[in-house]
């Protein structure tokens, strides 16, 4: 994983950096609600609801959960593994590869098709007032 990814929690309240090991640390995370977040140039994440509550012994438990955007957190979704194992959902690819070169593609540019029609003005012109009379012919001529 790139090392520009970031671990953010609630939109960037905290910020873990991930290591080369994937592994992350979010310090002073307080009792409650949270949204994690891995922020990846390369890669897409899910989303997860983190719940930061107390156990019958007095120590802090974590339960994950994933999570859709926009939606309720919901209690329905089964609670992840901890020590969470996130894995991206998608690479993103920015790059498109290059077309080749194609000769209908070249033609249907409107720029060819300007000089095309130029073109075809500039040698079918002459050949149609070839073809006027002699008298319609002298009146473009005068005019």
């Amino acid at each position: 994983l790139a090392t520009r990814a970031h671990a953010v929690v609630n939109g960037g309240e905290h910020r873990g950096y991930i290591q080369k090991d994937g592994s992350f640390v979010v310090e002073n995370l307080k009792l409650g609600d949270w949204l994690l977040e891995i922020q990846s140039a390369d890669y897409a994440f899910p989303k997860l609801h983190v719940r930061i509550a107390t156990n019958d012994e007095g120590r802090a438990s974590v339960a994950a959960r994933y999570v859709q955007i926009g939606s309720e957190w919901s209690e329905d979704a089964p609670v992840l593994a901890y020590p969470l194992k996130i894995e991206a959902s998608a690479k993103y690819d920015f790059f498109t590869p290059r077309q080749g070169f194609s000769i209908i593609t070249m033609f249907s540019n409107p720029y060819m098709l300007m000089v095309g029609a130029s073109l075809a003005a500039i040698f079918i012109m002459p050949k149609l007032q070839a073809n006027l009379d002699p008298e319609a012919l002298k009146e473009l001529q005068e005019k």
